[in-house]
């Protein structure tokens, strides 16, 4: 059985206490996912995802630098669970908690969590921002301790006949996965703010791996450091995912 350390424990209560603690509105958060997968001809696809959000309410701006990628396009989502007990294979479907159909990241009707596709260029990178009007880092949208998934092939944005294109865009299988946790920089505004009302969805609830329901939602309890560079940045952050369920 696994053992919660005290210390963890009480990391993980400071956490619940600040789950109805949102930014100000003149305050920037910021979120990280790190990606990594199984190994394709002895190449690990990895690297990371930042999410930057400089208010509540506006738009999330989203840097991507993934190597080891199949050169081509391939669908990028958000996904409801923050597990990865199993794996990418255990993060759940598409983030959709309006039960809508999929679509592309510019369609009025998408998931939430549909973030269209992603281009690996012909050394197996993919490096590139966009930006995002639905998703928030805050409020009953947010995508603090969801699963990102980066798949196999390209997503047809739900616009093809194929049964699986309203539902997950036939992309295939998951390449590189991780959960976007919060960036230990953006704790004191989300301690010191309450702009953002709270959202009844937002609770988070935490679960030991391998003990939990998989009907609900577990992440990772032990906090992550990682050292990751880009030609353009270089990242040494620790991460803090916490996870706000439906």
């Amino acid at each position: 059985m696994y053992t919660i350390p005290s210390s963890t424990i009480a990391i993980l209560l400071l956490f619940v206490g600040l789950a109805g603690c949102y930014a100000e509105k003149n305050s920037k958060i910021e979120a990280v996912a790190f990606m990594t997968g199984p190994a394709k001809n002895n190449v690990i696809p990895t690297g990371n995802v930042t999410f930057t959000q400089n208010a509540c309410g506006e738009n999330v701006h989203v840097r991507v630098y993934l190597t080891g990628i199949a050169p081509g396009k391939h669908g990028f989502h958000v996904h409801e669970k923050g597990d990865l007990t199993n794996g990418c294979t255990s993060l759940g479907a598409h983030y959709n908690p309006e039960k809508l159909t999929h679509g592309g990241r510019t369609d009025e009707i998408r998931h939430v969590g549909d973030l269209g596709n992603l281009e690996a260029n012909e050394n197996g990178v993919v490096d590139t921002t966009f930006t995002d009007h639905l998703i928030s880092l805050t409020g009953p949208r947010t995508v603090i301790g969801r699963g990102l998934v980066l798949h196999e092939m390209v997503d047809d944005l739900g616009k093809t006949t194929h049964p699986e294109s309203k539902k997950t865009g036939n992309s295939g299988g998951r390449v590189t996965c991780g959960v976007i946790g919060i960036n230990i920089h953006a704790l004191s505004s989300l301690a010191s703010s309450t702009s953002c009302p709270p959202s009844k969805n937002t609770q988070p609830t935490f679960y030991v791996p391998n003990e939990q329901p998989h009907d609900h939602v577990v992440i990772p309890l032990l906090t992550t450091g990682y050292h990751y560079s880009s030609p353009y940045t270089a990242y040494h952050h620790t991460v803090y995912p916490y996870y706000s369920f439906y």
